[in-house]
């Protein structure tokens, strides 16, 4: 059903020099104006985010993207030249405006990139209603010169404890956009661990394609929902890129308490 913004209950806007506090009936979020970042989400006084949500172009090389016969020329390598695996966040303007009593938006425009290397400029819009809806908006401009992109989206990651993985996309199985035809879309659910897929060498992994809405949960079904407009790639899991990227052999890997979180608009 389509909400009216008049509709809905009221919001409190606070906000000094470093962060603008947006506080509802039951809701309370939280903006870094130096980082430009949300950093905070909390339901109901539980927090839902350990890591706000920031433009993410990497991925951990899969074996198609750095085949050891032919490293030099591979797309891995482009990327890794690229300054893919390692970007920086530099926050160039901050905005908040209280747009009615029902909603306010924030605006942060971002120039992304290695030192020294080509990169983005990312205007990320974030939009909350009274409702507690974050309604996310991105515009990302590519510099010239940039390899194809492993990946375009965001990153972001919960706190221990939210460990139920639903969604209506593909599925049961990982998928990607060249590798979907024997995953149909439904309604699935699994844990956070079951998405992993212990390749020999870890790498990219776990992905579903088409996806219209994911949700992480804890035991008592309290989470975090992510809707696409109209289709997000969704992944989840305890080891972030950079985990599966530095990491020969899977004993290798440490699992991490949180949930990382990627939600993006395509992946390669």
């Amino acid at each position: 059903p389509v909400l009216h913004a008049a509709s809905l209950p009221p919001l409190a806007l606070n906000e000094d020099d470093k962060r603008a506090v947006v506080t509802g009936a039951d809701f309370e979020v939280v903006f870094d104006k130096v980082q430009g970042r949300l950093v905070s989400l909390k339901r109901q006084g539980v927090e839902l985010l350990s890591q706000g949500p920031a433009l993410h172009v990497w991925r951990a090389p899969t074996d198609n993207d750095e085949p050891p016969s032919r490293r030099r020329e591979c797309m891995g390598m482009r990327w890794r030249e690229a300054g893919l695996d390692r970007v920086e966040h530099r926050l160039q303007a901050a905005e908040v405006v209280a747009r009615s009593p029902h909603a306010v938006r924030i605006r942060f425009l971002t120039r992304v990139a290695a030192e020294g290397k080509t990169g983005f400029r990312h205007e990320h819009v974030y939009t909350v209603f009274g409702s507690g809806d974050v309604v996310i908006d991105n515009g990302v401009v590519c510099d010239e010169g940039l390899p194809p992109l492993p990946r375009l989206g965001l990153r972001m990651a919960l706190p221990p404890g939210f460990e139920r993985f639903a969604w209506y996309g593909r599925g049961p199985h990982e998928n990607y956009v060249d590798r979907r035809e024997g995953a149909g879309v439904g309604l699935y659910e699994c844990t956070v661990d079951d998405l992993y897929v212990p390749y020999i060498m870890p790498q990219e992994h776990g992905n579903r394609a088409d996806v219209r809405w994911a949700a992480l949960t804890n035991d008592q079904g309290f989470g975090l929902l992510a809707v696409g407009m109209p289709l997000l790639e969704v992944s989840a899991g305890h080891f972030t890129d950079e985990d599966l990227a530095q990491a020969r052999h899977t004993h290798e890997l440490v699992r991490r308490p949180e949930v990382t979180l990627r939600l993006d608009y395509r992946q390669s």
